[in-house]
């Protein structure tokens, strides 16, 4: 009986609403720019600290010690600039992507309503 259901639903080619396509369609490109931009501020932040863990390995005596220590309130520093203009960015990323779904929210509305009327 399930497996006729099925059957019945796919016999008659139906195509999906426009709308529907649409949204789905800027849903992929937005998790796209996402998921690349995390991949990209991932491996900036591995870099560093990477570059964090070679300098350590570099530290043979007090004065080099010493000098690592400094660095590392300039890193901090780095770190914290970058981590905010990164949540930055994901914030202006989420609010575009909000911002164009309600434009097609808006655009079906206007399509759907005079219809059903």
């Amino acid at each position: 009986m399930i497996v006729n259901l099925f059957s019945k639903a796919l016999e008659t080619p139906q195509a999906l609403p426009e709308p529907l396509v649409k949204a789905n369609r800027l849903f992929v490109e937005n998790m796209e720019k996402i998921l690349i931009f995390q991949i990209n501020a991932l491996k900036s932040y591995l870099d560093i600290g990477m570059n964090q863990m070679r300098a350590a390995a570099e530290v043979t005596d007090v004065k080099s010690f010493q000098d690592f220590c400094k660095r590392q309130s300039e890193i901090a520093q780095t770190m914290q600039y970058k981590l905010m203009r990164d949540g930055k960015a994901m914030s202006d990323m989420t609010l575009r992507f909000k911002s164009e779904m309600d434009h097609l929210t808006q655009a079906t509305l206007q399509d759907v309503l005079p219809k059903a009327a």
